[in-house]
């Protein structure tokens, strides 16, 4: 069965999810102070681990070849910009 899925994005430079296998990324946004993301996922599916990136805005954008752009979330009311990259199943 197709669902949204939520996921907390922890606060690291990369890190893995475990999500169903195909997971299709809505959002990222921040939910009461802590960062979120919302992905539309078949709950039947397989699950794999998938990677992904996180930067501030003026930070090292290296390795960054090959991923996806998912979206930009603000934390401290505005104070602290980051942005979410995909980098894929693995």
């Amino acid at each position: 069965m197709k669902r949204v899925f939520k996921y907390a994005v922890p606060a690291n430079d990369e890190f893995t999810l475990s999500m169903p296998t195909g997971a299709r990324l809505l959002s990222v946004q921040s939910q009461l102070g802590e960062p979120f993301l919302w992905a539309l996922v078949d709950d039947a599916a397989e699950t794999a681990t998938r990677k992904f990136a996180l930067r501030g805005t003026g930070h090292d954008a290296e390795g960054l070849e090959g991923s996806v752009f998912v979206g930009t979330f603000q934390l401290a009311n505005g104070r602290l910009i980051f942005h979410l990259f995909d980098l894929g199943e693995r």
